[in-house]
């Protein structure tokens, strides 16, 4: 193994100069980073690992964006494929996207731009903009949710941005979508979750609902209808004692006379449908239409 490749990220030029083919980098000792970019499986996974991985493919003016730039800012919710890296370039740039790199021109004004670890990256408010101009609706408002969340930048001051560039592309659909976004939320799919509730036409439940028992807390659910004592919770639980602890705390919600739903991500993708009834049922129930 070449000495020169083991603790950093190198390109496929850097490879075959140090006597490795693209043939050989398929093998399970390399990790692809990026298109085009690897690391040998020992170098630990970090985000300066990350940044070291693009400063290979950057041009020295490309400003990172979008959901790459949403990477960074540590909301990774980019296809588990999507490994290009989105920038924006100046107007009238001569480079072109290749693969690996998307490459989109923009004019773009001092605070729209970043400087993070000496790489170019949009400002907060930018990438919340950037990403609710997603092709997909449901994306964007994932996108904008967690980047929300993260604080990244605050919900009027991303309203006011749009107001100020309502001459760009998709000005209005960006402001139409952040009407959907919740900060509360803190995971995709309970972004997914929500926006699946709304376009069924249900009342909107509160996210990240506080349950106590007098001065005492006992639980904060993903969605309720406190007025109904109604939630919904997504289970989003990778291991055995995180998932008996979420027992544990809807327990107790239920034993204050709280209705509690628990749904999976193969309830969401494969019958969605079947989420909107039963909530539907357990709101009729209680009153709530």
């Amino acid at each position: 193994m070449p000495d020169q490749l083991r603790w950093r990220p190198f390109t496929l030029t850097q490879a075959r100069a140090a006597g490795l083919s693209a043939r050989a980098l398929q093998g399970s000792q390399w990790r692809r980073l990026l298109r085009g970019v690897w690391a040998h499986v020992d170098v630990p996974h970090s985000r300066e690992l990350l940044l070291a991985a693009f400063r290979l493919v950057l041009p020295a003016d490309a400003v990172i964006c979008g959901l790459s730039a949403a990477w960074l800012y540590g909301a990774d919710i980019r296809r588990p494929d999507d490994l290009d890296l989105h920038v924006y370039l100046p107007l009238g740039a001569r480079i072109r996207s290749r693969d690996g790199l998307v490459v989109k021109e923009a004019r773009l004004t001092e605070l729209d731009v970043f400087v993070y670890r000496g790489l170019k990256v949009t400002s907060g408010v930018r990438t919340i903009f950037d990403c609710l101009r997603l092709p997909s609706e449901t994306e964007a408002v994932v996108a904008a949710d967690a980047l929300l969340h993260l604080r990244c930048a605050p919900v009027g001051s991303v309203a006011d941005y749009i107001a100020c560039t309502h001459r760009v592309r998709g000005s209005r659909l960006a402001l139409a979508r952040l009407q959907l976004t919740e900060p509360k939320i803190e995971s995709p799919m309970e972004s997914r979750l929500r926006l699946l509730l709304r376009r069924a036409g249900l009342p909107l439940p509160e996210a990240q609902w506080v349950v106590r028992d007098g001065d005492r807390f006992v639980a904060r659910l993903d969605f309720a209808w406190p007025s109904v004592c109604v939630a919904i919770e997504y289970d989003g639980a990778d291991h055995w004692g995180q998932r008996r602890q979420d027992d544990r705390r809807r327990a107790a919600a239920r034993g204050l006379g709280w209705h509690v739903d628990v749904v999976s991500a193969e309830d969401y993708y494969a019958t969605p449908e079947d989420i909107v009834a039963m909530v539907r049922r357990a709101l009729a129930g209680r009153g709530l239409r």
